[in-house]
């Protein structure tokens, strides 16, 4: 009997926290907002501002990938002149894909969960437009060599696209 109870008040507890969560995310006021990533820093009222000489490189990040450099490209770009935030001589593959596709780079803030996801629209100062990311996200996906059948199943493509010409190869 006492287990049951003491299962009841942590369930209890457990949703308590999850229902919190979820309203400070729908109102705008969720810390984890304003989670610190590579070309932001806080401000005095822990708030996201743009570290100017981070953000030059997230610029050039974005742009190389329109460019036609692979993610290889680009972190052998960065190789020459471009130190790791960790301190690291390399940048990682995960580190460029994580940056193309990071949403915050926009001003906006996403945050998912079981209950769906809470976007909270011009949070702060963006690096990017809206625009540059939809259209790193659309070269994403052209370049990919997985697709999704009609039946739901993912398969790969018969083509690979190039970064060094800059075409498909079939």
């Amino acid at each position: 009997m006492i287990e049951t109870c003491d299962q009841a008040e942590n369930d209890w507890r457990s949703e308590n926290i999850r229902l919190g969560l979820k309203y400070r995310a729908e109102d705008g006021i969720l810390e984890l907002y304003n989670i610190v990533c590579y070309g932001y820093k806080k401000n005095k009222h822990s708030m996201l501002v743009i570290n100017k000489k981070q953000a030059e490189v997230v610029r050039d990040i974005f742009d190389w990938y329109l460019e036609d450099y692979s993610i290889g490209g680009i972190i052998n770009k960065m190789k020459e002149k471009i130190k790791v935030p960790k301190g690291k001589d390399s940048w990682s593959k995960k580190g460029i894909e994580s940056t193309l596709t990071r949403q915050k780079y926009t001003g906006d803030v996403a945050i998912v969960n079981s209950d769906g996801e809470y976007v909270n629209k011009n949070h702060h100062s963006g690096i990017i437009s809206k625009e540059k990311f939809e259209a790193i996200l659309l070269e994403m996906a052209s370049r990919s060599n997985v697709e999704i059948g009609e039946d739901g199943k993912t398969c790969r493509k018969s083509r690979k696209y190039s970064s060094k010409r800059g075409e498909y190869i079939y």
